[in-house]
């Protein structure tokens, strides 16, 4: 058998070679703006044995539509194809057209959801071997798709990325500003507290000759000054501030970039060529320090990532309260989590409660905890979607009813069998008391030679059967009435 196991592997590794790179649809948008995970195109890319085990770097951009964004991703695949062949880091010949994930200039965006590359790059470094996954999306700051939707793709984007590229025309503004937002609370949510690395990537940069990182520097410190006036992104500004967040700044490619462009390096100005060479030189010999890290800042292997993905999707599925921002989304998220912590509390608080309170009793017990809780969610509730928060508060107090009345059901049962226990065990003790007084009264008979002292020795004994009898009853009839 393991014999076949590792010939059956072998042929797998062997298709996977002979078989041409290619972009697949990793997750993908139905009718209803649903988004849905390819799960065999997860676990082909991510399970592969050949690397399965190998730390993993996940590079994503994210962007409004039309600005480039699988464009740049053609280039920073050739510099890691030329990594990965031990040779020196290349962006490819200059009439060579570009190829890979669909692009072309214009108003018509070709990529819907996420994609990415049918296998990773395998980058050797000082011993030791990295995978390097490429992903690109589209729609996930799309102003013209359901807004919903576009949050949540982007929100996917960004919990997957441990290097992720915010692809911004001309400058930062406001849709951007609280994409970043979210995916900085994110962070701290779902991740370490540096839980990835940030470029923000202006493109079509106003001037040609200035765009160094003096410049993008110089820009930066300008959009802190900013933030710190309105005081809206405090996580943004502490993102601006801090080593794990770089600015990039790319003029335009030129008019030689056209519908009828294939994308060649010799069709780009020579500003952009070298603004270009730049930037993806230094994304791509960085990747060892970017590696992707779970919320302890373990570092995760491909392996990790397909059940991960599910485990986001499904929690991304449960985000049906409406939400009109990428925060309002990341709040919805967090009160939904929080629903969960109750309804898991009161779960707990049922399950110890004692077997032989009266069930009337216990109705009141149980009913003042969920009131109790219901008002600790609603006092912990975060954001400001009134709309959402009461969906949740009905629905959480829907749930803790349905609860409350599963529990009511089966605990007088629960109840009569324990307190059956109890009335045995009380009345085995009583039976005995009551016997030890009727057999001392029958010795005492046995010895009395004076008949009227014989009568009062069996009263003793008839009483004691008596008294048992009374108590039985007594004890059967509170328990089972």
């Amino acid at each position: 058998m393991e014999q076949g196991v590792k010939e059956r592997d072998t042929m797998q590794e062997n298709l996977m070679d002979m078989e041409p790179d290619h972009p697949i649809q990793l997750v993908w948008t139905d009718g209803f703006g649903r988004l849905n995970l390819d799960l065999f195109a997860a676990y082909d890319c991510f399970l592969n044995k050949r690397y399965s085990n190998y730390p993993v770097f996940l590079l994503c951009i994210i962007g409004e539509k039309r600005r480039g964004k699988s464009f740049l991703m053609n280039y920073i695949m050739r510099a890691l194809r030329s990594m990965e062949m031990g040779e020196e880091i290349t962006l490819g010949a200059a009439d060579e057209p570009l190829k890979g994930f669909d692009w072309s200039p214009g108003t018509e965006s070709t990529t819907k959801g996420i994609w990415m590359w049918n296998r990773p790059f395998l980058l050797n470094h000082k011993g030791g071997t990295i995978a390097v996954f490429l992903l690109d999306s589209e729609g996930s700051l799309d102003i013209g798709s359901d807004r919903e939707t576009c949050i949540k793709l982007s929100a996917l984007s960004l919990f997957l990325s441990s290097h992720l590229i915010f692809n911004v025309a001309s400058n930062l503004k406001e849709t951007e500003l609280d994409y970043m937002e979210m995916y900085l609370n994110m962070g701290d949510e779902y991740g370490p507290t540096n839980l990835q690395h940030l470029d923000i990537l202006v493109r079509d940069w106003y001037n040609s000759k200035k765009w160094d990182r003096d410049v993008a520097r110089s820009y930066i410190n300008l959009e802190i000054e900013k933030l710190h006036k309105c005081n809206s992104y405090p996580k943004v500004l502490w993102s601006l501030k801090s080593n794990q967040t770089r600015c990039f700044l790319l003029p335009h490619p030129g008019k030689g970039i056209t519908v009828e462009s294939e994308g060649r390096l010799q069709d780009m100005d020579e500003d952009f060529q070298e603004s270009l060479r730049y930037y993806v030189f230094e994304l791509v010999k960085r990747v060892w320090t970017h590696i992707k890290l779970n919320i302890n800042g373990e570092t995760l292997t491909s392996a990790h990532i397909p059940s991960m993905l599910q485990d986001f999707m499904e929690v991304l599925d449960q985000q049906t309260y409406g939400f009109s921002s990428p925060m309002e989304m990341f709040y919805a998220m967090k009160n939904q989590k929080f629903m969960g912590d109750i309804e898991n509390e009161f779960e707990e608080f049922l399950k110890n409660q004692p077997s032989l309170t009266l069930p009337p009793t216990m109705r009141v017990i149980v009913s003042e905890k969920s009131s109790e809780l219901l008002q600790k969610f609603k006092q912990s509730l975060q954001g400001s979607n009134a709309s959402s928060h009461n969906a949740m508060l009905k629905d959480l107090e829907t749930r803790l009813l349905e609860r409350q009345e599963k529990f009511h059901t089966d605990f007088p049962t629960r109840f009569k069998m324990n307190a059956a226990g109890v009335c045995i065990t009380a009345c085995l003790g009583v039976y005995g008391v009551m016997g030890a007084a009727a057999a001392q009264g029958t010795v005492v008979l046995a010895a009395q030679p004076v008949v009227g002292e014989k009568a009062v020795a069996m009263e003793v004994a008839s009483g004691a059967v008596s008294m048992f009898t009374t108590v039985m009853s007594a004890v059967l009839g509170r328990f089972f009435r």
